[in-house]
């Protein structure tokens, strides 16, 4: 055999490797349920006086944002997610709503999936789209924290997602959400006036560069 094709051999099987790396942690993905019947009527109270609407489904989501959660571990950051009700210290937030905050996964920083919401409902994770987007919120306590595994597994969740959801458009950080500039913001959706959006920093650009480039090379697939 020549080099060349030896060399070719070795390249798809490191790739053949590293894809069946990652498709074992979408296989091994853990449950973790929060939803609730309590949470569902909390959730749609909000998007009630949110977005006029009289339910908490997520139907045809047309996004899906990337966080991380500024929290160092996974216990805590599962647990943050876990009371139906938003906690009084979060003052801003209480005021515009009881339903806690919410993701539909965690990502851990060795890449383990966790499910936590049905993508079939509503997360509160992101003012003005919620009603229409997945979150995937990433174990990190800042963007410095992030790991390789957490880009491999958030590449993998959002090609399976875009699969599962044809009607999603934009995939974006959550330090992009408000940015008019960019396509997704023709989705954003606040009827309380006084709730003001306010700056995000997470995932990072670094972080969003870098999952955009490996969805484009290892999925061909650009949100």
């Amino acid at each position: 055999m020549k080099l060349k094709q030896i060399i070719i051999v070795m390249v798809y099987l490191i790739v053949s490797l590293k894809i069946g790396v990652a498709q074992t942690k979408l296989d091994l993905m853990i449950d973790h349920p929060i939803q609730s019947e309590k949470r569902y009527e909390l959730m749609k109270s909000y998007a009630k006086a949110h977005y006029g609407l009289d339910h908490a489904n997520l139907i045809n989501p047309q996004m899906i944002v990337i966080h991380y959660s500024a929290i160092a571990t996974l216990k805590q950051t599962l647990a943050a997610f876990e009371s139906d009700n938003i906690s009084k210290s979060r003052n801003r937030l209480a005021s515009y709503g009881d339903v806690n905050v919410g993701t539909h996964y965690v990502v851990d920083q060795d890449g383990t999936i966790y499910s936590l919401l049905p993508t079939t409902l509503m997360a509160r994770h992101v003012i003005g789209f919620n009603h229409t987007a997945i979150a995937i919120e990433n174990v990190a306590s800042d963007q410095g924290k992030l790991t390789d595994e957490q880009i491999r597994s958030n590449a993998l969740l959002v090609d399976m997602l875009a699969k599962k959801h044809p009607s999603i458009r934009y995939m974006i950080g959550h330090l992009e959400y408000m940015n008019q500039t960019m396509p997704h913001f023709e989705l954003f959706k606040e009827n309380i006036k006084e709730y003001e959006p306010s700056i995000k920093i997470d995932p990072g650009f670094a972080f969003m560069r870098r999952l955009r480039n490996h969805l484009r090379v290892q999925y061909n697939l650009k949100l």
